[in-house]
């Protein structure tokens, strides 16, 4: 029975924090006001204890880089200069944000494009740089008469989608990242047939250019100017968003294959926590015919990229990255989490603001505070729940 397997857990120690970190912060969160999803918050716990680290928003560089203490960017240094990187220890490290300037081969590492041994770093990367840069030609720069016509039409629902990619950030409608954007994802399509380019792949490309093109722009990423990169420079940007796409994708493959099971498990999941957590919101969302599907299938499909701000969606992935295999089973807490938020409104609507509401949820003001609480709120729901699977049954 589904339900009987309801949110189990991959293997392995979690990265996270310990519980009692999590709900202590998930408290002072909560007492200074910040469960008011509208209203921003300041302050925060500056012990440098375990747990989401409270940090503030940078705008000196890409939008959402945040403030990291200093005790705790000395920690990824020493982790980082060691001759073989300890991946589990800069997972744990990683769970609470990353610092901005370490972002890109943090990333990296936890997701095994890079290897953890630093003598072999340099020629990893030429070589998988080198082996993207020589797919171009051969699957994208060809005359439309060579290729097939699953390929011309996969071409054409690229072509189609890379203009919707990230509507509320100007930077990913310049027509050299939009040009990037449809050489990765159609090269990505042809390269993986069992699923083939996917509407909502286009999103998740986006962290990636944004980290990684952060080690040569400098400034707020809304001032970048992508012309001033070579285009060397931008196929080795190109091909490491590639190769770690594919990575993060290998982790959710059945979310983009036929009928894309995985999302439609992930919601089913967030449904059945939802009735446990909040039965009142779950009953009321029934009551109204309001199915999970409505929306949190984008949720699902766009790892919630589009329910809040890039740049709190930057630093929301450097969870995901520290969460490796497990990310899958997290991000149903998260979503649920989620739902808790707005858990006093959302019985007040009807059917139709119902829709609208969670399809276009009031995040626009949020900063990283509000993030840390819906992520301690999922950490303790994940603790709570794993081994209490039978609680789920119907």
């Amino acid at each position: 029975m589904e339900s009987e397997r309801l949110l189990g857990s991959s293997p392995g120690m979690s990265p996270a924090p310990s519980l009692e970190a999590a709900m202590a912060r998930l408290d002072l969160l909560k007492r200074s006001g910040v469960e008011e999803a509208t209203q921003s918050s300041s302050g925060g716990d500056s012990s440098g204890g375990p747990g989401p680290a409270s940090q503030s928003t940078s705008t000196t560089k890409l939008k959402g880089a945040v403030t990291i203490p200093e005790h705790r960017v000395k920690r990824f240094h020493k982790l980082l200069s060691e001759a073989v990187v300890d991946l589990d220890a800069l997972r744990e490290l990683s769970w609470s944000g990353i610092p901005y300037e370490l972002r890109p081969v943090c990333w990296r590492l936890l997701l095994g494009y890079l290897p953890p041994a630093k003598s072999r770093q340099s020629q990893t990367l030429a070589r998988r740089r080198r082996e993207y840069t020589e797919m171009v030609p051969e699957y994208y720069d060809i005359e439309n008469s060579e290729r097939t016509e699953d390929e011309l039409s996969a071409l054409r629902q690229v072509i189609v989608d890379v203009p919707r990619t990230s509507p509320t950030v100007p930077f990913f409608h310049q027509a050299v990242i939009q040009k990037s954007l449809e050489r990765l994802l159609y090269i990505w399509g042809i390269r993986h047939p069992a699923s083939g380019y996917v509407q909502g792949m286009n999103d998740l490309v986006t962290p990636f250019i944004a980290v990684f093109l952060s080690e040569h722009l400098q400034g707020p990423m809304e001032a970048w100017a992508v012309d001033t990169i070579t285009q060397d420079l931008l196929l080795e940007v190109e091909a490491d968003c590639y190769w770690c796409m594919c990575k993060l994708v290998e982790g959710i493959q059945d979310h983009y294959t036929y009928a894309q099971p995985g999302i439609q498990r992930a919601v089913f999941k967030i449904k059945e926590l939802c009735k446990v957590v909040h039965p009142k919101v779950a009953h009321h969302l029934e009551e109204e015919n309001v199915d999970f599907m409505q929306f949190a299938f984008r949720w699902v499909n766009c790892l919630l990229l589009r329910e809040m701000p890039f740049e709190l969606a930057i630093r929301l992935w450097d969870t995901y990255m520290a969460e490796g295999s497990n990310f899958e089973d997290f991000l149903v807490y998260i979503c649920v989490s989620f739902i808790s938020t707005w858990k006093a409104e959302i019985p007040r609507m009807e059917f139709q603001d119902l829709i609208m509401f969670l399809q276009k949820l009031p995040t626009q003001s949020w900063d990283e505070n509000q993030l840390e609480m819906v992520l301690s709120q999922a950490y303790t729901y994940r603790v709570g729940f794993e081994g209490a699977q039978s609680h789920l049954r119907q």
